[in-house]
């Protein structure tokens, strides 16, 4: 059990990260690639990501076991939800860890994980070891998740915004009692479900919520105690989040339209019935909210129609977006 105890300042600075941490996200998702119990939810996910990896890719994964500890200084906090400005932010506070901070968090890295050599090097402040684990960061990020960001930080987002709207509603007791169900708020000490008996006292510093489409199970947070405090929690989410996408719109129509808004017309395409927001947003990969605009920008364009169906509008592509799909004049 993991106990985080409060002050009465500590509540006062109790803050909810601005969004998905694209670090933390590549941490967790590291964590569910080398897992022997990853969720059926990311099995076709796990399948292509893990014919993506580099061998300095697979070098990255010997420093996040699945289990067990994986140095703090990998995920500095910053939940900025941009994916550029989140992941060059990040980076940055890797590349500048001080070294002290590397021999700490390197010191507990088994070497059956990690080759000694290469944790030595680090430890030491290599630059040319950092920049190429820096490298290898960018790199996974890049090859893994970012096809998928959109879609991950704006489910992050929706948690964020739940935990914004019973903060404002109910208070800070109402916000912590309603995180996750392996997380129980006895005020003034949190109690977390977690792999072994552990006490933190934040002291005045405060504590960053984060919740994570990529954690899954219990909670995570840093061991270092001189790191700013941060609690991370898994979201729920659409265990069909990864469905099939939409096939790819050719050029003319994404010189046209945008990427993005003719790939939610062709997605469109593929349900002549009718096809739901929440449908639209899979198939792309993008956020709920985004669909949304997309499908209003189209409709007002005269290339989809939209019905209510239930508690639900369907989109439906109309003639002249058939014509213009498929090239043909109507």
């Amino acid at each position: 059990m993991l106990r985080i105890h409060f002050t009465a300042a500590d509540l006062g600075s109790l803050r909810l990260a601005a969004g998905a941490d694209p670090l933390w996200e590549s941490l967790l998702s590291q964590h569910a690639l080398t897992s022997g119990h990853a969720p059926p939810a990311l099995g076709s996910w796990r399948r292509r990501a893990i014919t993506r990896l580099t061998p300095e890719m697979r070098a990255l994964l010997s420093l996040a076991p699945p289990t067990g500890y994986s140095p703090d200084f990998l995920t500095p906090t910053r939940g900025l939800p941009d994916a550029d400005e989140g992941l060059a932010a990040g980076l940055a506070e890797v590349r500048a860890t001080p070294v002290d901070h590397l021999r700490a968090d390197l010191r507990r890295v088994l070497p059956r994980h990690c080759p000694r050599e290469r944790a030595e090097r680090l430890a030491d402040g290599d630059r040319a070891e950092v920049t190429a684990l820096v490298s290898a960061m960018r790199a996974y990020f890049e090859a893994v998740l970012a096809g998928h960001w959109e879609l991950i930080s704006g489910q992050v987002a929706g948690a964020r915004a739940r935990g914004a709207r019973f903060l404002v509603d109910g208070g800070v007791d109402r916000l912590l009692s309603t995180l996750h169900p392996t997380i129980r708020w006895d005020s003034p000490t949190l109690h977390v479900a977690y792999p072994n008996d552990r006490d933190i006292h934040l002291a005045g510093r405060g504590l960053v919520l984060l919740p994570s489409f990529f954690c899954r199970g219990t909670p995570v947070t840093l061991r270092a105690a001189d790191r700013p405090p941060v609690l991370v929690y898994p979201i729920d989410h659409d265990p069909d989040w990864d469905a099939e996408r939409a096939p790819p719109p050719d050029g003319e129509l994404v010189a046209l339209l945008g990427h993005t808004r003719a790939a939610v017309l062709r997605a469109a395409q593929l349900h002549p019935q009718g096809c739901t927001t929440t449908e639209l947003a899979r198939r792309v990969r993008i956020s709920l909210s985004s669909a949304s605009e997309h499908a209003t920008t189209l409709r007002r364009a005269g290339l989809l129609r939209t019905r209510p169906y239930g508690r639900n509008m369907l989109h439906i592509v109309t003639p002249l977006g058939s014509a213009l799909l498929t090239g043909r004049p109507r």
